[in-house]
């Protein structure tokens, strides 16, 4: 009898690492290893923040709606999400494509105990 236990790594493709996505078109992805390592659960909505200073994208991930959320379209088939950010862009001046890229949350405890995803978001250099 052997002395492991092995687990099956089938993983392939990327869908293991949490990360959040900005798109050229506009929108942000939401990877399905994100949602499998922080079990956002029923997630009905998402608040944006921007931090100006540092180009940096706060999300809030909502059980229950509140004033000024965004719409977030899980896609349980491939295990993520998409968040349809073009006013969201337009207000902070943020171009797409100078920033379209994938990028690693980092998770930030707000006062109130709930928690926040955040981003901070590089430009291309050409």
């Amino acid at each position: 009898m052997s002395n492991y236990n092995f687990q099956e790594f089938n993983s392939v493709g990327g869908r293991i690492l949490p990360s959040i996505s900005l798109g050229k078109s506009g929108g942000f992805g939401v990877s399905a290893g994100f949602i499998k390592k922080y079990e956002p659960g029923n997630v009905v909505g998402v608040k944006l923040f921007f931090d100006k200073e540092k180009t940096a994208v706060g999300f809030k991930f909502l059980k229950k709606a509140e004033e000024g959320m965004m719409k977030i379209k899980m896609a349980p088939k491939q295990g993520g999400g998409h968040i349809s950010a073009q006013a969201f862009l337009i207000k902070f001046d943020l171009d797409s494509q100078k920033y379209s890229a994938k990028y690693t949350p980092k998770e930030e405890s707000l006062p109130n105990g709930d928690k926040m995803f955040v981003i901070e978001l590089k430009q291309k250099t050409e």
